[in-house]
């Protein structure tokens, strides 16, 4: 059977449709347990047109860890409030939305799912340090307040450690889950600032 020729616009509506379901299949199975069945059956589309847009569901995982990603902008506007740079507390509400189940991928992901994206798609999801300081140093433009002598690469480490503890919260005593990640948020807040309010 030939494979269905789509037009620009049913390509991005398809490809929209997965991409939204995967983040609701992810958390509700994690990488591991969510099957293409179940994206499509989501999507509302058939097995084989999965295959018209991803090779293989760690590169559709991949491109919903990105499709998610481009919602921070949005995530930093709720944290904003209505203000035009961010503080200690605003920045507090960010790092909050960052491992928030309702709004973050990060938490559905293990680093077993993290691991095995790197090892089946090495070129696009090993760590990239040098983006991700380059991301830092762009959110450090929206702040207000920042201590003159911020060490960035330190903040980019304390925050993936950060986001990292809860991927693995599994791992943790999770009676006092919320308070060590609140004291992470304080420890985060006080390189940036010099304070935590």
């Amino acid at each position: 059977m030939a494979k269905r020729v789509f037009t620009e616009a049913e390509r991005a509506e398809y490809k929209e449709k997965m991409l939204a379901a995967g983040f609701d299949l992810l958390k509700q199975y994690g990488m591991t347990h969510m099957s293409v069945a179940k994206i499509t059956e989501a999507a509302g589309i058939g097995v084989s047109t999965f295959y018209n847009f991803f090779p293989s569901k760690e590169a559709y995982v991949y491109e919903v860890v990105q499709y998610r990603r481009s919602i921070i902008p949005e995530l930093l506007r709720m944290a904003l409030n209505g203000k035009e740079k961010a503080g200690p507390a605003e920045t507090r509400t960010y790092l909050k939305f960052m491992i928030d189940d309702n709004y973050s991928i990060f938490p559905s992901l293990s680093p077993e799912d993290e691991k095995r994206l790197v090892q089946m798609l090495p070129e696009q999801a090993a760590p990239n340090m040098q983006k991700e300081l380059q991301i830092a140093n762009k959110f450090m433009t929206l702040m207000e307040g920042v201590r003159p002598d911020v060490n960035m690469t330190l903040v980019a480490n304390l925050i993936k450690v950060y986001v990292l503890a809860a991927e693995g919260r599994e791992m943790l005593h999770e009676a006092v889950y919320e308070e060590t990640m609140e004291r992470m948020r304080d420890l985060i807040l006080y390189e940036i600032f010099g304070r935590t309010e």
